[in-house]
């Protein structure tokens, strides 16, 4: 059995958080995890609920907070501080005799680069964001490509769109692997009968997320009393004046078509009360987790056409893909998805299909355990 360290800053229940928790969860004997968190959080809760073995290291809030295109004065302190921060790792890295580090943000590659090399071990990224502008200033980018040719021995990436993006050699050794569904899939076409046509966003309030574009929208669909807007999550990493800049707009316009649900637990349960999923990123999406796990409960999708949501949604098959940004495209999309039940329930079945076929969790540790094996026996 290979016992892996899988390393991330933040313990919050986020997308590639989530991801990581699905993997886990669900890799069997094959594995021995050894979960590293920077801080406490759901993320450490739910692993240790599981029986998986999770370590709290604390590293300084300020340091799990600093935003990824901060490059100011304060940044080489930032940088020391991260590490520093590795070195204390390498210990227990040692101690734990792990086989290789898999990281699983931005932030915990740098650390966990420090950790690795010094306790000898490969060293995995697990690439979860897109690498390239606007997510990325350009000299952040930049630096991201240049260091993931040089220092892990291999990267892993959420979808062909992220690995497209770190423009690396051929000679790295790779994995696209997909931030699988790892829940019931199907149960969701047989809707009730029900009065309002329920549109639903789910994914944090941030501005690449495109809240405000769908707002725009529900402004533009007042008239149609039938429909309702539903936005599912809240502001994590700093981004509350976002979510006051939503809340001022949805007041200004008197949006009486809007709800924003804030975090919702049981993003299933409110999915098989929707009529249709919109993913509004007006910057490349990584992935699309949010995508699968619509498309899984039997929902349509409206999504954008960059990114991961290109691998995930079949134009006219699944779901709609329309340029992002664009509240007036948004809105015509909206307005087809309503006028157009029969074709609903067609991608709905459509949809179900494919995550079966494609997104799978069972497919995805597979994938990761065959690639550590493969890496291993390389190094």
């Amino acid at each position: 059995m290979l016992r892996v360290a899988y390393i991330d800053h933040t313990a919050r229940w986020s997308g590639g958080e989530v991801a990581l928790f699905n993997i886990l969860t669900h890799i069997g004997e094959q594995v021995d995890p050894l979960v590293i968190l920077a801080e406490e959080g759901a993320l450490a809760d739910r692993l240790r609920e599981k029986g998986i073995d999770v370590r709290i290291i604390p590293l300084d809030e300020s340091i799990r907070s600093r935003g990824r295109n901060t490059v100011n004065l304060g940044a080489p302190a930032a940088a020391m501080k991260l590490l520093a921060y590795g070195r204390k790792l390498a210990p227990l890295l040692k101690k734990e005799r792990v086989a290789c580090v898999h990281t699983n943000s931005l932030k915990s590659a740098l650390y966990g680069t420090v950790a690795a090399k010094m306790a000898g071990v490969p060293l995995i990224w697990h690439i979860r964001d897109h690498i390239g502008a606007p997510y990325l200033k350009p000299v952040v980018a930049k630096a991201i490509r240049l260091l993931s040719r040089l220092l892990p021995n291999g990267v892993i990436a959420n979808s062909k769109s992220t690995l497209s993006a770190l423009e690396l050699p051929r000679s790295k050794k790779t994995l696209v692997v997909y931030s699988a569904f790892a829940k019931a899939i199907g149960g969701g076409t047989g809707r009730r009968e029900q009065k309002d046509f329920n549109v639903l966003l789910v994914g944090r309030l941030a501005e690449w997320k495109g809240q405000h574009i769908l707002l725009e929208a529900a402004k533009k669909l007042q008239d149609n009393g039938r429909i309702k807007f539903w936005l599912a999550g809240d502001a994590l990493f700093g981004e509350d004046e976002y979510k006051k800049k939503l809340l001022a707009t949805i007041e200004r316009e008197r949006l009486t078509n809007v709800t924003l649900l804030g975090h919702v637990e049981d993003i299933q349960g409110l999915m098989q009360q929707a009529d249709l999923l919109v993913h509004t990123s007006i910057t490349p999406e990584p992935f699309g987790q949010v995508i699968v796990e619509g498309m899984a409960a039997g929902l349509p999708v409206i999504a954008s056409n960059e990114g991961g949501p290109v691998e995930i949604v079949v134009p006219g098959e699944t779901g709609l893909l329309i340029q992002p940004g664009d509240p007036a495209i948004l809105t015509e999309a909206i307005n087809w998805m309503v006028e157009h039940p029969q074709e609903r329930e067609r991608m709905a079945e459509a949809g179900i299909k494919r995550v079966k076929e494609h997104f799978v969790i069972e497919n995805t540790v597979k994938e990761i355990v065959d690639y550590y094996r493969g890496l291993l026996a390389g190094t």
